[in-house]
């Protein structure tokens, strides 16, 4: 099975069946599950009546998002596998046309989104485990503001689209007894929008229990050294302290490594640092003693 498999939002095809979403839910149970599907499996998985899920997996066959597999034993009907772990989605940014493909399809999906909150929201979700939270503001950001928010929201997005399996390949030997369906209990909606004109941002109010206040830190930031580095160079030294490896960094800001390299160097000469582990040191707001000091 590949990792992933790329379809070209060009291909009107492709944009019928990612506006199927019924279809796609059906593709990411039989992803979910890891293993090997009939279509029974598949209705009792998904909760969909047979016929439609046969439809379904007809079509996802044709597209080549999912592989038919022959009956052997213990199974005794045709079973169903995806092509891949993940389903990649491309367009030419270079072309208008393709580029109102993308958002007319970026449309669709926010209208489900908003379809399906709008049906499914609980209005007394009080769980023991997960959480509540929006925030809607209007800010201003500097060069150094979208780089400290940039590497933030790319450990989110990495975490949000990491397929979760649900269950192992059973043995032979074991009762093949599906388990339950999964489904979504949190809704989440991650949005930048720019704005133009002369809009005066709204006042940042924090919300703060009285017995924090007289340990506040008015200038964290001074501190750390933070202020000294350019934007670049500063979201290479937060990500560097959150212990990523050059490697990896250089993959998230679509750089080389020896650019990475460059920028850690200026860093460490900057913030009078000479190792990743003082430098997680210095930005998590203490100094490293050094050994033989008191």
């Amino acid at each position: 099975m590949a990792s992933n498999i790329t379809l070209h939002l060009e291909d009107e095809a492709v944009r019928e069946i990612l506006n199927d979403f019924e279809a796609m839910r059906v593709w990411e149970a039989l992803r979910s599950a890891g293993t090997i599907l009939t279509i029974s499996d598949l209705a009792e998985c998904t909760g969909f009546a047979i016929t439609p899920v046969q439809q379904h997996i007809d079509r996802l066959v044709r597209h080549d998002l999912v592989v038919k597999v022959r009956a052997r034993k213990p199974r005794t009907s045709v079973g169903y596998r995806v092509a891949a772990k993940r389903i990649v989605v491309s367009f030419d940014d270079a072309r208008p046309e393709s580029v109102a493909a993308a958002m007319k399809m970026s449309r669709s999906v926010q209208q489900e989104f908003e379809r399906c909150v709008e049906r499914y929201a609980d209005p007394e979700f009080s769980p023991k485990i997960g959480f509540r939270f929006r925030l809607h503001s209007m800010q201003s950001f500097t060069e150094a503001d979208f780089a400290e928010l940039r590497r933030r929201m790319l450990a989110v997005v990495a975490f949000l689209e990491t397929p979760r399996p649900r269950s192992t390949q059973p043995k032979p030997s074991e009762d093949r007894r599906m388990p339950p369906p999964t489904y979504c209990n949190q809704a989440v909606s991650l949005r930048l929008d720019p704005l133009v004109g002369d809009l005066l941002p709204l006042p940042a109010v924090w919300v703060t229990p009285k017995s924090k206040l007289a340990n506040a830190e008015p200038d964290e930031a001074g501190r750390t050294g933070l202020p000294a580095l350019s934007p670049r160079e500063r979201e290479v030294a937060l990500a560097l302290a959150d212990g990523l490896s050059r490697r990896h960094l250089a993959e998230r800001m679509g750089i080389s490594v020896h650019t990475v390299a460059t920028l850690a160097r200026r860093v460490y000469r900057k913030l009078s640092v000479s190792s990743q582990a003082e430098l997680a040191a210095r930005l998590a707001g203490y100094t490293r003693r050094k050994l033989g000091e008191k």
